[in-house]
């Protein structure tokens, strides 16, 4: 059977599964449009496909096919985030608060928050083919009714903020730096250049270094994106964006394998402690970076070598990063960040075992469920008490919200 046969074939069968997913029920608006825009970037390849071979062009055929076997790569995970969209089990009374904030951080987003088979909190990049204003939120599907691990979406609306700028380009600037400055480590580690003068000429020269230094700019932002995402959840919600990152993370989970693209847990939990602003001892984590011990490092010279630079040179701009994400927050999004007195009077209700009547933030709401959280300490049995009160709260801000809008 011919590739374009195949290619049409499962074009067909994708079109097919998203109109199914559109006869569910959506809670919001939002999904059901993420649905229907995927199908409009879909349907047209099905005439990209037969005008090529009509013309009898291999090479248009071909390229047509590769674009339906790329949006079915791109688009299926979406779909599955999708579906479970409109599981139950969602903590969907958050969604407009989470609405709310990502409107003051972005223009007319869109949010869809749902389930994830991931441990870790995650978000889809707003470059998606179709879905360039959409901030899609996942949490752990066995967290996801958990209120108290909220906080963790403010790591996550880091990415939608994220902007690279000319980060490449200073970052580039420190990597011969240290290249240069770290000359006998680097010559051991690379034999080859044992005997030259290693200088920033050299490095701008030679291709071989010229695309290690590449390689080593790339995995050094991507850290410094972590990091700040890291930045705007602990100034968006304080200390309970820091308990709910040890709750969910801490101590790791061991093995020798990392990704360079990302930060050590280590080096985000020291960053978050010497550069997040939260009195850890206040809030019983003075151990906190403790908690997170190193994973071994690579066993190779080389290997050695490069994620050690990458890692210094993404801590370097950590402190950077941090205010930086500060700054945007308290220009673009003041109001919503945790205040001890709307802390405070959140918490009094929930020491009551109430849901709080005049919620002021979101921020406020998880601060003070954690805040119940280290007061009962070892008396909860588990933490469904608390988040259902959370849930409750959260769901009088909307309301609240929801009246003032309408001038009531």
């Amino acid at each position: 059977m011919r590739v374009e046969q195949n290619s049409l074939w499962k074009l067909k069968a994708l079109i097919e599964q998203i109109d199914q997913l559109l006869l569910s029920d959506f809670p919001h608006d939002d999904t059901r449009l993420a649905l229907q825009l995927i199908r409009e970037q879909l349907a047209p390849q099905e005439e990209r496909i037969k005008s090529a071979v009509v013309r009898k062009r291999e090479d248009f055929i071909i390229a047509a096919c590769e674009t339906v076997n790329l949006r079915i790569y791109d688009y299926l995970p979406i779909l599955g985030f999708l579906l479970r969209s409109t599981n139950v089990r969602n903590s969907f009374e958050s969604y407009d608060a989470l609405v709310q904030i990502a409107s003051s951080l972005i223009d007319n987003p869109k949010v869809v928050m749902s389930s994830e088979w991931d441990f870790s909190p995650l978000t889809y990049p707003m470059t998606l083919p179709g879905l360039p204003d959409f901030v899609l939120l996942g949490m752990p599907t066995s967290e996801s009714g958990n209120a108290l691990i909220l906080p963790l979406a403010g790591h996550e609306l880091g990415h939608s903020l994220w902007e690279e700028g000319k980060l490449a380009e200073s970052v580039a600037n420190e990597t011969i730096k240290y290249i240069v400055a770290s000359a006998s480590d680097f010559k051991r580690a690379y034999s080859d250049y044992s005997n030259a003068t290693i200088t920033p000429q050299l490095l701008e020269q030679d291709m071989f270094l010229n695309g290690l230094i590449s390689e080593v700019v790339k995995q050094v932002v991507s850290q410094i994106e972590e990091l700040f995402c890291d930045a705007v959840g602990v100034s968006l919600f304080g200390a309970s964006f820091v308990q709910a990152f040890h709750y969910l993370l801490a101590p790791g989970m061991g093995g020798d394998m990392r990704n360079p693209r990302y930060p050590k847990l280590s080096t985000r939990a020291y960053c978050i402690e010497n550069f997040g602003g939260v009195d850890l001892n206040a809030i019983g984590l003075e151990d906190f970076s403790k908690e997170f011990p190193d994973t071994g490092a690579p066993g190779g010279l080389r290997d050695a070598f490069v994620y050690k630079m990458v890692d210094d040179l993404a801590l370097a701009e950590a402190p950077q990063a941090y205010r930086n994400a500060l700054d945007l927050l308290i220009k673009k999004a003041g109001h919503h960040l945790p205040t001890a007195e709307g802390e405070e009077e959140v918490y009094k209700m929930f020491a009551h075992e109430i849901p709080s009547g005049h919620p002021t933030s979101l921020a406020d709401i998880l601060n003070a469920g954690w805040r119940f959280v280290r007061e009962k300490g070892d008396s909860l049995e588990d933490f469904e008490p608390i988040s259902e009160l959370m849930l409750k709260s959260i769901e009088v801000l909307e309301y609240r919200r929801r009246l003032s809008d309408a001038g009531l």
